[in-house]
């Protein structure tokens, strides 16, 4: 492998996971997921997979198996197991990434609607999967957006509030992070209501134009009192918009009073 892998390096890596898993009995299916599903996104895209398992009892055992069939072939520069995810993280010393999760055969779902099964002994994770989009997304994102929304209205405030004081201050990088901070969760509701992932910003580029266009005035020009100001006041306006409807303890109108008192 060179020193940064290559479309020809990533597709050897994907033939070899897919012979590794089709030799452990233990496993049923092996799904490729994310973009290389369905065509990688460019020569920088990753590996990532699910593999279906014979039993919920046999997690640790392929976990393990798998680990030592990639580590034996090619050199790991970073690894970690997350056991209550029940997922793998391996970057190769050529820093290729390969996700891997792991799930019971019988449970199989479809997180996204971007998936490939490669093989499956059983005849019914395929099945399994297309049936769960049915009700996945509603079920994620409804769920995922009742969270958000009450977060947002519990601390949104909070951060815009100490925005306006870093800003009365002349703390510029204060008024950035606390601003930042409000925005991410404002990103959140976005995502939410688009029904695409938001976490840092993954699926954001997808967004109309329009969305995009409004998240941009939300970053200050430069340092200038005036221009955080602008900032944050556009910021205010698209969360208090995102949140109609949203009894917010402390309202926009409090808010625009208390800019007032300090601009």
């Amino acid at each position: 492998m060179g020193s940064v892998f290559s479309v020809h390096d990533r597709q050897a890596v994907f033939d070899y996971i897919l012979s590794v898993a089709v030799k452990c009995d233990r496993i049923v299916a092996l799904v490729q997921v994310g973009s290389g599903a369905h065509g990688y996104h460019d020569e920088h895209s990753d590996l990532d997979f699910v593999i279906a398992l014979d039993s919920a009892e046999s997690m640790p055992v392929v976990m393990e198996y798998m680990h030592r069939e990639i580590s034996a072939e090619y050199e790991l520069a970073f690894f970690i197991q997350h056991e209550s995810r029940h997922l793998q993280n391996c970057f190769l010393s050529d820093l290729l990434e390969i996700d891997i999760g792991y799930g019971w055969y019988e449970h199989a779902a479809a997180l996204k609607p971007a998936f490939k099964v490669l093989f499956d002994h059983s005849g019914t994770v395929e099945e399994k999967m297309v049936r769960s989009r049915e009700w996945m997304d509603d079920s994620i994102y409804s769920d995922k957006q009742k969270k958000d929304i009450e977060q947002a209205r519990d601390v949104v405030w909070f951060f815009l509030m100490h925005a306006a004081v870093a800003i009365h201050r002349g703390n510029c990088f204060r008024a950035i992070g606390e601003m930042e901070a409000a925005r991410a969760l404002y990103i959140d509701l976005l995502g939410d209501r688009y029904r695409l992932e938001s976490r840092r910003n993954r699926e954001i580029d997808h967004l109309p134009e329009i969305e995009r266009t409004a998240i941009r005035s939300t970053y200050a020009a430069g340092e200038s009192q005036s221009e955080l100001w602008t900032a944050l006041l556009n910021l205010t306006a698209l969360v208090y918009k995102e949140l109609e409807g949203v009894n917010v303890p402390v309202t926009q109108e409090m808010l625009y009073d208390y800019y007032a008192g300090l601009r």
